[in-house]
């Protein structure tokens, strides 16, 4: 089965409920697909969304721990999330 690591940005002065819609949205997207994903948890980070630096090491440090099963990452921004975040992740998984 192919595996994405998936980051939802999330971009703090847009509305944060974005992030939990698009997410549930790209999550039903990748399952209707038989793609599985590695994602942050919804009680790791508010709508299991990357903003800031604690959160992007939270998902590097997930995407690490589960680096042999992920094929490639997905970012989706629902609020134009920060890139900076996004990119922080991908550089700090390796």
């Amino acid at each position: 089965m192919t595996t994405l690591g998936v980051i939802v940005g999330n971009r703090g002065f847009f509305p944060d409920r974005l992030c939990d819609s698009g997410r549930r949205e790209i999550l039903d997207a990748l399952q209707k697909l038989g793609i599985g994903s590695v994602i942050l948890s919804t009680a790791a980070s508010k709508f299991g969304a990357v903003e800031t630096v604690a959160d992007a090491q939270k998902c590097a440090d997930l995407f690490r721990e589960h680096a042999e099963r992920i094929d490639g990452i997905l970012v989706t921004l629902p609020n134009f999330g920060d890139e900076r975040g996004v990119a922080n992740t991908i550089r700090w998984s390796g």
